[in-house]
Formats: structure tokens, sequence, C-alpha cells
């Protein structure tokens, strides 16, 4: 059954705050010269009728769409079951005989060429009144397609009882589930940071690796400062001061860069940079922060000609805490230059945004050795 003979219409819901991609309209974000919205409008239009954008906040940003827009018809950001209350109502108010609507999210530009086709025809089959998207067993209740004859029993539900949860509303009606593979990219992975539209591009390009990388190396130098000690007890104190995410060319392992009143700065070059996959995790928390940080430790040794060395240096926030801990040794964060920044967030996107913890294993074959190179441009 096609949309010709069963009238179909389209809402994208735009209407969330965009927390974790710092604020702003996510579905704005250009991605190789298209936004995520331009592409998820692309990819919905040839499967419904009738097209409506929920969003919030002033629509003459959207202005170059042509399409309408419709706030949420219930204040205060309340999610995307008000989205989907949302379409109902102006559908009912701007359509005649339109029977289905489906819903899809703005961020989430890769979902199924054929999404209206099977949930229509899952939903036809089964005579169920909803029809929700799965992968591997789990729903993406925003992909779903709803009868629009429910939408006062919704408006009564969201409004009168305060209902928000999607799952909750389904639940009182009968669901059909329509799977779709995950493999190789999952066609409902939505873009939620900025890993995830590095993701997105690599996705696009083709450079998404089939098999995650267990580890990835490269080489960074160190600016290593040493100052004069503070009284006749403390010889001297060393600290490091920068990271050089390309070392120069020919440089010896340690050099003394300049001397001055009370200090001199070293160069310690050769230093590996090692990423594991175990600790996904803790590049993730690093990365969203502020100022992603590399963390450096010094170790004091017995050589007249290199007191200390660069024992480890890692982007790792957990591992930097754990080498702390014996009191021994210097550890310091030091602002992450932006072409390692592209590596490990490059790095991190290679791998499912769920990727789950795995037990570190040091010795573990290195399957990603074309996994190299510092710099890729940021989105």
């Amino acid at each position: 059954m096609s949309k010709e003979t069963t009238p179909i219409a389209g809402v994208i819901l735009a209407g969330g705050l965009s927390r974790r991609m710092g604020g702003g309209d996510k579905a704005l974000i250009e991605v190789d010269g298209q936004t995520l919205l331009d592409r998820v409008i692309e990819r919905l239009s040839p499967q419904v009728g009738p097209m409506v954008l929920n969003a919030n906040g002033d629509p003459a940003r959207f202005a170059a769409l042509t399409l309408p827009v419709a706030p949420d018809v219930i204040d205060g950001y309340a999610g995307p079951l008000v989205g989907v209350l949302t379409g109902l109502e102006w559908l009912n108010l701007h359509t005649m005989g339109v029977e289905w609507m489906v819903s899809v999210a703005a961020d989430t530009p890769l979902f199924p060429s054929d999404l209206v086709e099977r949930l229509l025809a899952a939903a036809t089959a089964e005579g169920a009144d909803i029809a929700v998207a799965c992968t591997n067993d789990r729903t993406h209740p925003v992909f779903a397609l709803w009868p629009v004859r429910l939408a006062a029993e919704l408006r009564a539900a969201t409004e009168g009882e305060g209902l928000r949860k999607i799952e909750a509303w389904t639940d009182r009606h009968k669901v059909v589930r329509v799977d779709w593979p995950s493999r190789p990219v999952d066609p409902f992975f939505n873009v939620n940071t900025p890993e995830d539209v590095v993701r997105l591009r690599m996705i696009l390009d083709g450079s998404l690796p089939a098999e995650p990388p267990l580890r990835a190396a490269t080489g960074i130098a160190v600016v290593v400062e040493r100052r004069d000690g503070a009284s006749a007890w403390v010889k001297d104190s060393w600290r490091p001061l920068e990271v050089m995410a390309e070392p120069p060319a020919d440089a010896a392992p340690w050099v003394m860069l300049r001397r001055g009143e009370g200090f001199e700065h070293y160069l310690a070059t050769g230093i590996p940079l090692v990423l594991h996959r175990s600790d996904l995790a803790s590049y993730r928390y690093n990365l969203g922060g502020f100022d992603p940080r590399l963390y450096v430790v010094l170790r004091r040794q017995d050589d007249g000609g290199q007191p200390v060395k660069v024992a480890l240096a890692t982007a790792a926030p957990d591992e930097a805490q754990a080498m702390s801990e014996s009191g021994e040794d210097v550890v310091d964060g030091l602002s992450m230059p932006g072409p390692l920044r592209d590596w490990v967030e490059m790095f991190c996107a290679c791998h499912p945004p769920d990727e789950p913890m795995r037990k570190r294993k040091r010795d573990a074959v290195d399957t990603a050795d074309s996994f190299a190179g510092k710099g890729r441009g940021r989105p």
C-alpha cells in the first residue's frame, strides 16, 4: 500500500534543546556542506505527502526551507511526545484526508528510505494502532507511524495527565515493531555530540572502519621546564609546559630550548601517545569538557644528562589520576592541541556511541595500523 492510496504525512521533530551539542540548532549543523535538517528532508520527502517541522523559537531561521514550522502546542520543551501531538494537531487543522503521520528526528539523517513503506505495511497487516522502528530489539519510538485519529486522545494524556514518555503512551495501544539491520551502520544513529558529527562524516565519506580499532598510536613532543628550588632543601622543580602535536623533524630525544634566570626549558621528543578502546569512556569524558586535556607524567631518573623523563602521556583522566596516587611523579594536564583533539575524537567516532567498556589488555595486537596521522580538519 502506498502513500498515494493511504494519505501519509510527516513531522520532523526538532524541538529539543541540544544540550550535549552546547545548545543552539543541532538540526542546522552542516556536514559536508549540507545541514542535518536538509538531509532529513531529502530522505523523508519521497516517502510522504505533506510535511511539517516541529521546532520552537523564531521560525524565521528556517525560512529558506519552504516548510511549515509548528512550535510545541504545550509549552516548556516537553519532549518528543508533545512534538508528535503538535504534528497530529497541525495536520487536523491544515490538511484533509490524511490518515497517518510518520515522525522522524531532525538529528538522524540516515534513517531508512523504506521507513514509511515498511511501517505502514506492518501496521496494516497486524491491525496495529502504531508502528515503531527497531534495530537489534531496541525500539526507536521517535521513528513511528501514528494514526491521526488518536490526536484528541493524545491531547488528553499530555495535557490532562502530564504524560511525557512516548513508551508510556504506546503501551496503551496495539503496537507493531518493525526491525531494520544495524550493520554496517545503525540507520537510526543520531547526532548528539561533536564526536557524532565526526562519525557521520566518516560514514558519508566511507572512511568509517568496518571493525573499530583496538588501539591507535602516534608520537608527540613535550616542552618541560626546570626551575631553581625555592629553598636549600629543594634543589629544583620540574613540570611539563606544553604538548606539541607535530614534533620537530630529526630532533634529539632531549634538548635544551632556552635558559633564563632561574629556569631552563627542554624538549622531550619521541613520546608515544596510545589510545585504547577500553578507555573510550574516559576519552569521551575528557573531550566533553570545555578545555580537553592531555596528561603528562614526569618521573625523575638517575641520569645527569636527562634528570627527568616523560613516563607517560595519556588522554584518559582516570589513568592520569591513577599515576598521581603514588606521589612520586609529577602529573599535569595540559591543553590538548587541536590536531591531537581531532585525532582522539576520530578514534572515539570509529566506535558506536554506546560502545561498552572492556578490560584493557595492554599486549593486544593493534588491528588498525591504518589508523594513523593527526590533524584531520574539525567539522
